[in-house]
């Protein structure tokens, strides 16, 4: 009688001999995947730029890239990312990126496996839906948050007198940013800036999108426990009847902004003043100290804001000195 576990015997000579063969590592690379990748990002330049391992790149990871039209060089379109742009520049003795994927060719993202940059992210790639993000390595990563990268970066700069200007720009003229941003600055600008969308697209995801990133941004720096009440209207749809409340949020706004503008002609006095302030012959950012990239950060970012923003308005005909001093810091390093 034939035992029920026996196994046939074509079944077993079958397995006797399996595998018939063994396949060779197949490469997983996804080329398509490296295109779109490298289509967002841009790349620091100089002879530090370029490692000899992908364990030793950097990509730090920001809200949108734009181009800056006074000198060309692409910077991140917000200010925490740009200070952590202009210090990693500072930091590692790169040169900041002037150009993307489109200016080097189909081989670019091999190329640039080992080379520092600048990436586009959605603000849900981090845990805190917060950006700028900086990752660090490829084999073994190492992600830092934005409160882990702002930080480090803070804690570089000098106390005292330097630690009261931080405090001034991070709370008085960061205020007023984001007041400015979120009130005066048209939907499409605002994605140009801060969303990966085409705002012109209308559908549920991208308006889904934009109210979500908005949220996260007055979530950011105690913003909304400063200004609670205020932080609900900013993210509110507007409709042109001005209610009694809606005017007395909109007085609040234009306070805030104005208390931003005195705060930046008092450092205009100060730094006009400075004789750090002074031209010289370095070609890097040795002679700046991170208050200035703190300051320089926002200044910049303010510049491309458009034309409707109020900060903005005021740099152009008042602010012109800070405007010249971050361009040539920007200089510097480009």
């Amino acid at each position: 009688m034939v035992s029920i576990l026996a196994v046939p015997g074509p079944l077993k000579t079958f397995f006797d001999k399996f595998p018939l063969k063994t396949f060779e590592y197949v490469n997983d690379e996804d080329k398509a995947m490296d295109y779109q990748i490298s289509q967002r990002s841009a790349y620091f330049e100089g002879p530090d730029a370029v490692q000899s391992s992908k364990d030793d790149v950097f990509q730090l990871g920001v809200y949108q890239i734009v181009r800056d039209s006074e000198t060309g060089v692409l910077l991140a379109s917000d200010p925490w990312g740009l200070f952590a742009e202009l210090s990693l520049s500072k930091k590692n003795n790169l040169k900041l990126p002037s150009e993307g994927f489109n200016a080097n060719g189909t081989n670019a993202p091999t190329k640039r496996r080992l080379q520092h940059s600048m990436c586009v992210l959605s603000p849900r790639a981090s845990v805190t839906k917060s950006l700028p993000i900086l990752v660090e390595g490829f084999t073994k990563r190492h992600v830092r948050s934005t409160e882990s990268i702002n930080e480090i970066l803070y804690s570089r700069i000098a106390t005292g007198e330097h630690t009261m200007y931080l405090k001034l720009i991070n709370t008085i003229v960061y205020d007023g940013y984001i007041v400015d941003l979120l009130c005066n600055v048209p939907s499409n600008k605002f994605c140009e800036l801060y969303a990966h969308i085409n705002e012109r697209e209308t559908s549920i995801t991208n308006w889904v999108t934009i109210q979500d990133t908005k949220t996260t941004i007055l979530e950011r720096n105690g913003f909304q426990i400063r200004h609670e009440v205020l932080s609900k209207y900013l993210v509110e749809l507007k409709y042109p009847i001005r209610t009694p409340r809606v005017t007395q949020l909109a007085e609040l706004s234009e306070n805030i902004i104005l208390e931003t503008i005195n705060c930046l002609e008092r450092l205009q006095t100060h730094w006009k003043g400075s004789s750090k302030s002074e031209p010289d012959s370095t070609t890097n950012l040795n002679k700046y100290q991170y208050i200035d990239l703190a300051l320089v950060s926002y200044i910049l970012a303010i510049a491309q804001l458009g034309s409707e923003s109020v900060l903005n308005q005021w740099l152009q005909t008042n602010g012109q000195y800070l405007l010249q001093y971050s361009y040539q810091l920007l200089k510097k390093c480009s």
